[in-house]
């Protein structure tokens, strides 16, 4: 059972299964320990030799072309920097929604609406409420799920006293900056939009707006989307097609998606921009950016879309039976306590490709490939020698504990994306009795994850761990496919139910699994 610290009692989901929050609270003294762990970083920031130091730099840049204060404008990103840092949401934070994707927004915010302001589309009024909405927009410091809610980032900001002074030296409403911001919730439909809408609304008649006043109204609701479009694509336009993919696979675990799908649920997630609702304004924000971010912007959408139909290739090869996959349990050193290189530094490139923000140092990872308790199983091509495309690696669940007292802050942390370790927070009333094996998250190029691929390697995992003798096999997966491998018969059940993407704790019970049982989803 999972027994909540502060209040001591057992939570139980809906159906049956544990519910935990996504991590335990912090103690009282957590913001100093922050504060003194990223004093380095801090030094570094200022004298400039970090990413955030360089937005920050361009943001003021900027702001002395459109005559702001610059010493309020320097006070409160320095606000900022330092409540999202000392909250966890710093430069050691893993996830998508961090102080420097905050940054990016607000640089690429000011950027376009310098040239909107020129073309008198938008006034000085407009452009200081959409720097503080920018800047302000994910800042949720004690979110349960990786993905911000609007909500909390409100309440959040009515809390911050200094915060609001700065918010005052602006000459800004509160009201209309948080406005904006909850016109940021993403994916804005359905019954997420009917609540932003009906707050915003309330909110504009805080700020003064008479509910009559449709042009008011209309006029922010358009800033606000304005906000929107440039908090969807800052990111892509300030970086290569790797940084792209980097910041792909953090958001796609604050949205939810799959990692077998983030190509094309990348297509998709651009193709949008075009669609009759956000096409205007879309282009309106692409067209009034340099010629250089306008460039980066288009050629990660296109390598989005090659490595897409790259995907679609592999896997009608694969139908077609042109290709070959199998598995296999392999040994990193022979009888000779001789190693190999080749697999080493294979599993390695595709872990460095394909394992955004993995909760293991790299050392480690590498020193457990030559633990003897390690189960490593490859998917490969065609044969037992063949190409690698894939893997999964496992071992003891006593060795799989969260780490605590290094610099990594991310070693077990809750918004690692690839989970190589237990999560802080889990409880699981076999560790220590050796007979539970717990099973990393796998890495697959892409294109061979979505036919079988994923399958092999695990049903391989869990038959190898099986003969080793364990009783048990433990991971985290989406609860959707936790509970359709429960429908179809896996010995499967969800331990501790985590946060709002659905990725939970698992457990297998190794002695009922027979092959029929694995589901191949």
């Amino acid at each position: 059972m999972v027994l909540d610290e502060i209040d001591n009692e057992i939570i139980t989901g809906d159906i049956g299964y544990q519910i935990t929050p996504l991590i335990k609270p912090f103690p009282w003294w957590y913001e100093l320990y922050k504060r003194i762990r990223l004093f380095p970083w801090w030094t570094r920031y200022n004298i400039g030799l970090t990413a955030e130091a360089s937005h920050k730099d361009e943001i003021l840049e900027l702001a002395g072309q459109m005559e702001f204060d610059i010493k309020a404008t320097s006070r409160i990103i320095r606000h900022a920097v330092s409540e999202f840092s000392k909250h966890g949401l710093g430069s050691d934070y893993p996830g998508y929604h961090t102080i420097n994707h905050n940054l990016e927004v607000a640089y690429i915010s000011l950027l376009s609406a310098a040239n909107q302001k020129l073309e008198n589309k938008m006034n000085k009024k407009d452009i200081k409420n959409l720097f503080v909405a920018a800047l302000f927009h994910d800042f949720d410091p004690k979110k349960e799920f990786e993905k911000p809610n609007e909500d909390n980032i409100e309440l959040f900001i009515r809390s911050d006293q200094k915060l609001a002074k700065l918010i005052d030296s602006f000459e800004v409403d509160l009201n209309i900056v948080i406005a904006l911001i909850h016109r940021t919730t993403y994916p804005f439909v359905g019954e997420q939009k009917e609540h932003a809408l009906k707050r915003i609304h309330e909110l504009f008649s805080l700020a003064g707006i008479h509910k009559d006043d449709t042009f008011s109204r209309q006029h922010y609701e358009s800033l606000g989307q304005f906000l929107s479009i440039c908090d969807r694509i800052a990111g892509y336009c300030l970086g290569d097609f790797k940084y792209a993919k980097e910041l792909a696979r953090r958001n796609a675990r604050g949205i939810g998606w799959h990692s077998q799908v983030i190509n094309e649920k990348s297509v998709k997630y651009f193709t949008a921009l075009k669609e009759k609702d956000e096409k205007d304004t879309s282009e309106r924000v692409i067209q009034s950016l340099p010629v250089e971010y306008k460039k980066n912007f288009f050629d990660n959408v296109e390598g989005f879309r090659e490595a897409w139909e790259n995907e679609l290739e592999i896997k009608s090869s694969l139908r077609k039976n042109e290709i070959d996959l199998v598995t296999v349990v392999e040994n990193i050193t022979n009888d000779k306590n001789v190693r190999n290189d080749d697999i080493l530094d294979t599993i390695m490139k595709i872990r460095q490709e394909y394992c955004s923000s993995t909760n293991f140092k790299d050392k480690e990872f590498q020193k457990s490939l030559y633990d003897t308790s390690t189960i490593l199983i490859t998917l490969r091509i065609n044969s037992d020698v063949g190409e690698i495309v894939g893997y999964v690696k496992g071992g003891p669940l006593e060795k799989h504990q969260p780490r605590r007292g290094t610099y990594d802050e991310n070693l077990g942390k809750m918004n690692a994306i690839h989970m190589e370790s237990l999560r802080r927070g889990t409880y699981d009333e076999n560790l220590g009795k050796m007979n539970t094996v717990f099973m990393e998250w796998m890495a697959i190029k892409t294109g061979y994850l979505g036919v079988m691929g994923g399958h092999m390697l695990r049903s391989e995992f869990l038959k190898e761990a099986k003969i080793r003798g364990y009783t048990y096999a433990t991971s985290y997966y989406q609860r959707e496919l936790i509970i359709h491998r429960k429908i179809k018969g896996e010995p499967i059940e969800i331990v501790q139910q985590y946060d709002a993407a659905m990725i939970d704790y698992y457990r297998i019970d190794l002695s009922q699994l027979v092959d029929e049982s694995i589901s191949i989803h």
